[in-house]
């Protein structure tokens, strides 16, 4: 499963920082997944690089894989991207100068 991810990963242009195995552990609480109860489980984090098509393709490619019993994809903002405009409330309110009467 793991190997599967990974090349295909690579094969749309993207990508492997990093892989590593958490272990197996017990769910908590039964899954049914794929017409089946689930107890246990293997976790995996892989950190990767793909872009925007890719990425719908791979999370395609997970849903529908019957080795993956809950799928996760979740966006880490790199350090290197430009960060979002702060809205600095208490700034803007002391900078309000009331109408003069």
């Amino acid at each position: 499963m793991l190997r599967r991810t990974a090349l295909f990963i690579i094969h749309k242009g993207g990508v492997v920082k990093k892989m590593e195995n958490l272990g197996e552990q017990e769910l908590p609480y039964r899954i049914r997944a794929h017409h089946e109860w689930n107890t246990h489980g293997r976790y995996f984090l892989i950190n990767l690089v793909l872009g925007a098509d890719g990425l719908k393709e791979l999370k395609n490619e997970l849903d529908t894989d019957i080795d993956l019993i809950r799928p996760r994809l979740v966006r880490v903002r790199s350090c290197y991207e430009p960060k979002e405009k702060e809205h600095n409330l208490l700034k803007c309110w002391n900078s309000y100068k009331p109408p003069s009467t």
